[in-house]
């Protein structure tokens, strides 16, 4: 029996990879299906017959209006739902259909959730609210060649809404909800992925979005919905500047009460951002968040503007405003006849919870609050139990408070005992309580997972130990985690268990797995495996050999190795082998394998050095490599070798003064600030470094002055008012980030070097 509720139109063409699962998600008895074809050549045509669709054939004419108006006409169903063939329906089908019947029959058009993703995590989605449900033949079709708009006939009734095929990018969506009373939202949420970042590289859509934008614009030049949408094809497109210029004239163009115009600040905002033009982005947000107050992502954005202007304190505030507002999606109309929103914004999930409380706690964190840090981060895991940036905060705020990594572990998974005992967790049936008494599988593997991630690798392997339901981490996870606990002996059986000749073909051995298993044997004193070299790639096999022989012999007899000879460099060294040994001093680094790294570097210079300049710019490098992942005082021994031998370059002056800066040395900071400014006169992080040294200095001179004559007021104001300056000085993030990975590597001393000695 034919439903006479509810038809699904669409327009397709060559969509037999999203097809199958739309459908899928649609069955009911008697869903009426009209499905117009463009011209498709693969199998959606053979997909669509198989669901039982009506079938509808139309020559694609650039116009996506003209063809879904083709199917509206035959409807035979009271409501009209139109779709698009990559968006599905996850739940509320069957609520749906129970739902539209009580609708009033002053009501025609409905809106629905569309959850717009743009990443593969749950909660990398952007949230719209548009209309796609209306009563068929009641006037109802679709204008425009692209991002068609629902219209009504009637020249008193004209309405225009956002439906079809939409471009809802990663930052970016222009699919807008209308704020009139008169359109209830519906039960429904549909999942839209077809502007996943790895669906456009495959696919051409924002190309041929362009080419129809641009012939609607040389039919109404200037009209701003179109500039809009120029816009946001820009951004799929990777071209920010253009976007950002076709945002700005639709902004100056746009009316205010036009219904995607708060959209249209958001993603004009964010490319600002983006471009780090913050005076622009902070002067339009210092407006538009008052017109839009509810909207949690402009007070999100101007949070983030103000954080990098250095205003920490006025971002926090805006954050804060972000969590009291409410998102659109949480209040959807039931079958009371029809529940309305006062407003309703493309908003990216999170922004108004747990987005917003992780940044609040990060700068809590930054400006030494870690209590509240903690509190904060937990308020966010409250709203998403999965969002990963507040796990690894909580775990780093922990780490420094001081906790111990068993406490650490310990404070995860209560929070994963809370989620389970509240009945949101998907605890595993029938098993026996576990030693960590988790019993949900997914958070005890997520609680390693966080626990590496934070540099506590010896407590990560202790629970892979301890716990048989951790079989779902990856093999060279276990492996790295080992190697960077110091755990050499085990991690080399594991690799030797795992990755030998007929275990795993060596085109599925990806590069950072060959170099941890090598490190292995190296560190360890052994040379690599016949199994080990089975396993290289068929051009990397004697580049291998030649770094493992040479290693073997500089580690036995460093006295006899010299630089090598061009003739020897051309037999064993070409680019092949420095591109090797270039990432494989890297990822020893990045295991803690310092002495091996050392060695590593040191037959690199020998097989490169021409001349003593290349010495000193390798050392330089390798100094680079070591900053970056937390052994400062190392590469700081190493930074000032080089500034005795030639002139150190801007980053290596920079690093030097921000050491020199942490320790309270001002003074011989702002000289190294100096230097690099000379060198770089655009390194905002040295300038930054700079501004904060002169202040430092000036507040230090009027300290003392203050404490000769103690009635000099007007000097105190002075203070205070440097002392603000200072604040936003610091605030503005020109200092190198560490974490708590790093943190652990900051104890590394400088003459201590081989701190990760191998075992025995």
């Amino acid at each position: 029996m034919k439903n006479r509720l509810l038809g699904i139109h669409m327009i397709v063409q060559n969509e037999e990879r999203h097809l199958p699962r739309c459908l899928d998600s649609l069955k009911h008895i008697g869903m009426e299906f009209f499905i117009t074809d463009t011209g498709s050549s693969d199998r959606t045509l053979e997909i669509a017959r198989m669901h039982g669709a009506t079938l509808l054939h139309a020559r694609w004419q650039d116009d996506f209006a003209n063809a879904r108006n083709i199917s509206l006409p035959l409807a035979s169903t009271e409501w009209v739902l139109c779709l698009d063939a990559d968006e599905y329906v996850p739940q509320g089908l069957e609520e749906l259909l129970n739902y539209l019947p009580k609708v009033h029959k002053s009501i025609s058009r409905l809106r629905i959730t569309i959850e717009n993703r743009y990443g593969e995590g749950v909660e990398e989605s952007v949230i719209s609210q548009p209309v796609r449900l209306f009563r068929a033949h009641q006037g109802y079709r679709y204008a425009g060649r692209i991002h068609e708009q629902l219209v009504r006939s009637g020249p008193s009734e004209l309405a225009q809404e956002e439906a079809g095929d939409m471009d809802k990018s990663e930052t970016y969506t222009d699919e807008q909800s209308q704020l009139i009373e008169t359109e209830p939202l519906a039960p429904l949420c549909l999942i839209h992925d077809g502007y996943l970042a790895s669906t456009i590289a495959k696919e051409h859509k924002p190309r041929r979005n362009l080419k129809l934008i641009e012939r609607e614009l040389a039919d109404e030049p200037a009209q701003p919905f179109h500039l809009y949408n120029l816009g946001v094809t820009y951004c799929q497109l990777g071209q920010i500047e253009q976007a950002t210029e076709a945002f700005s004239e639709s902004l100056r163009l746009t009316e205010l009460l036009a219904p995607y115009r708060s959209t249209l600040v958001r993603d004009y905002a964010k490319t600002l951002v983006g471009s780090e033009r913050y005076d622009e982005a902070h002067a339009i947000l210092a407006v538009e968040r008052q017109r839009y107050p509810s909207y949690a992502d402009l007070h999100l954005l101007y949070g983030e503007t103000l954080e990098l202007q250095g205003l920490e304190e006025r971002a926090y505030q805006s954050y804060a405003r972000a969590t009291d507002c409410r998102e659109g999606m949480d209040r959807v109309g039931h079958s009371d006849g029809g529940s309305t929103l006062d407003a309703s914004y493309v908003t990216e999930a999170g922004s108004n919870s747990y987005r917003a409380y992780t940044a609040m706690a990060r700068l809590a964190q930054k400006r030494g609050f870690l209590n509240e840090s903690a509190h904060l981060y937990g308020l966010a895991l409250d709203g998403m139990f999965t969002y990963a940036p507040a796990w690894t905060g909580l775990a780093d705020v922990l780490q420094q408070s001081g906790e111990t990594d068993e406490n650490i572990a310990e404070a995860l998974l209560a929070r994963c005992r809370r989620i389970e005992e509240s009945g949101h967790g998907d605890s595993i049936r029938g098993e026996m309580p576990h030693s960590y008494e988790v019993t949900n599988e997914d958070h005890l593997v997520q609680v390693i997972y966080v626990l590496a991630g934070c540099g506590a690798y010896k407590q990560a392997t202790k629970m892979l130990d301890t716990d048989a339901r951790t079989d779902r981490i990856h093999v060279a996870d276990r492996i790295h985690w080992m190697l960077c606990a110091n755990r050499v002996s085990e991690a080399l059986q594991l690799a030797e268990e795992h990755w030998s000749a007929g275990c795993v073909n060596e085109a599925n051995l990806l590069a950072e797995h060959r170099m941890d298993w090598a490190l292995a044997c190296w560190a360890k004193g052994l040379r690599l495996s016949e199994a080990f070299l089975a396993t290289t790639l068929p051009q990397e096999k004697n580049v291998w050999k030649v770094m493992d022989r040479l290693l073997n012999q500089l580690t036995k007899e460093p006295r006899s190795m010299k630089p090598a000879s061009q003739e020897q460099k051309l037999m064993q060294w070409g680019p092949q082998a420095e591109m090797v040994a270039e990432k494989i001093v890297q990822q020893a680094v990045k295991t803690g394998q310092l002495t091996l790294a050392e060695q590593l570097h040191e037959l690199r210079a020998m097989m490169m050095c021409d001349h003593w300049g290349t010495a000193v710019t390798l050392r330089r490098e390798f100094a680079s490599l070591l900053y970056r992942q937390g052994y400062t005082m190392v590469a700081a021994n190493i930074l000032i070798q080089c500034m005795t031998e030639s002139e150190l370059d801007a980053e290596g002056l920079f690093w030097l003064g921000e050491t020199l800066y942490a320790k309270g040395y001002y003074d011989q900071a702002l000289s190294l600030f100096e230097q690099a400014l000379e060198l770089e006169p655009d390194m905002r992080q040295a300038r930054a470094g700079a501004a904060a040294c002169y202040l430092r200095i000036a507040m230090e001179a009027l300290r003392q002055e203050l404490v000769r004559s103690s009635s000099a007021g007007a000097l105190a104001a002075q203070h205070a008012a440097l002392e603000q300056r200072l604040r936003t000085a610091e605030g503005i993030p020109w200092r190198t980030l560490f974490h708590a990975k790093e943190r652990r590597n900051q104890l590394a001393s400088g003459t201590n070097f081989p701190m990760h000695d191998r075992e025995g």
